[in-house]
């Protein structure tokens, strides 16, 4: 899903200067002259570019988005009360743009790391074939990051994360799997991708590769709500292709199908589908997917995939020894888990005391001073003093 930002005018300054508590007499003083601030409280017009200069500076607001010439950031829209976010996005989004605040506050004062540059990477873009295209640029990526066909990605994270994004495990509304919000910065784009931690680990990793996807393609919009719905929307299609193909390959799917064999029973589909499933971290919905589809002659027929189907996972893999390897992956689902990444650079500037300690709450506690505070302590930290920062 996509927003616009709604247009910015005198009616949304007079709210935002009203929700900051900005007074007659303070723009007076900022102005030299009551006649303008009177103009701005009553929503009648938008600053000048000199006017919009010193408001920009009182409010910590871009001033060209106050003369209303450029259409806000995400950031700066929900600071102003003018993004259309759905309400059961809106915490999640707000507490996205917060780890975005933090690290580009880490990387202005230099904390920061190197990164995969995708910059030119070239996506397939082939009209009216979707799947195709989100499949073959699942294997140009692999390639370029010199991933082997067969071999599977056990740090999914890690990876993403080495390409410049921002990836925290939380939990999101019941429906939503996963979601994305860039910033712009320069002639670049830094992305934070929210997974939803109460989904099963397979399909945590499935929704961290469609993200991906949107990603890569560089997706428009200000944000994207990945729901639990299907979409038949171009770029959803592209990015389950994507996440599969990045996942689980076809050459590692026909590699798997040879060492199986021919599926006669239910018994030997269940293998089969348990060990795709814990060898590539695939969602088993993804599985049965890409068997399906698959033209491999030993792929499993329908009548044996619907009946893999109508067993609970749990059921699945412990009818083939399965059960206590499934049930270790996914011991940490609900759990929630911030930004490795993120957390090294901020607190690499916490010790610094270039930011402050509610910044870091912001990252590793859901901005709970308190616990950042207890997770601090805990591993060696001295806090002396890091209150007056």
């Amino acid at each position: 899903m996509e927003n616009e930002t709604a247009t910015f005018d005198g009616h949304a300054l007079s709210s935002l200067l009203l929700r900051h508590e900005v007074t007659p007499s303070i723009l007076e003083e900022l102005f030299g002259s009551p006649g303008i601030g009177d103009e701005l409280m009553r929503g009648e017009r938008l600053p000048s570019p000199p006017e919009a200069s010193l408001l920009g500076a009182l409010l910590g607001v871009d001033p060209t988005v106050l003369t209303g010439t450029r259409k806000p950031s995400l950031g700066v829209s929900l600071r102003l009360g003018t993004a259309e976010v759905e309400n059961d996005v809106v915490e999640p989004v707000a507490h996205a743009m917060r780890l975005l605040a933090a690290d580009r506050l880490a990387e202005d004062w230099g904390f920061g790391t190197s990164t995969v540059d995708l910059s030119g990477f070239p996506v397939s873009r082939k009209r009216y074939k979707p799947k195709e295209d989100g499949g073959t640029t699942a294997a140009r990526l692999r390639a370029r990051l010199d991933l082997d066909p067969l071999d599977p990605i056990e740090d999914l994270t890690g990876l993403v994360e080495s390409l410049g994004c921002l990836v925290e495990y939380r939990p999101l509304p019941r429906n939503v799997h996963g979601i994305s919000v860039p910033e712009i910065r320069g002639s670049r784009k830094v992305w934070v991708v929210l997974v939803n931690s109460d989904d099963y680990w397979t399909r945590q990793r499935f929704t961290l590769a469609h993200e991906l996807s949107h990603i890569v393609y560089q997706d428009s919009g200000q944000f994207i709500v990945d729901r639990a719905q299907n979409s038949d929307a171009l770029p959803e299609i592209i990015a389950d292709s994507f996440a599969r193909h990045f996942l689980l390959p076809d050459e590692a799917l026909e590699e798997m199908l040879d060492q199986h064999g021919s599926s006669l029973n239910l018994s030997d589909t269940n293998r089969l589908v348990a060990d795709l499933v814990l060898t590539y971290g695939i969602s088993r919905e993804a599985t049965f997917k890409a068997l399906r589809e698959s033209k491999f002659t030993l792929a499993p027929p329908d009548s044996l995939l619907a009946q893999c189907a109508g067993m609970t996972v749990a059921s699945m893999m412990a009818s083939v020894g399965a059960g206590s390897a499934w049930s270790q992956m996914d011991e940490a689902r609900g759990r929630r888990y911030a930004s490795a990444r993120l957390t090294d650079h901020v607190l690499a500037a916490f010790a610094d005391g270039v930011v402050s300690l509610p910044t870091v709450a912001d990252v590793i506690a859901d901005g709970n001073t308190e616990e950042a505070a207890q997770q601090l302590t805990a591993a060696g930290w001295n806090l002396a003093g890091a209150s007056d920062r």
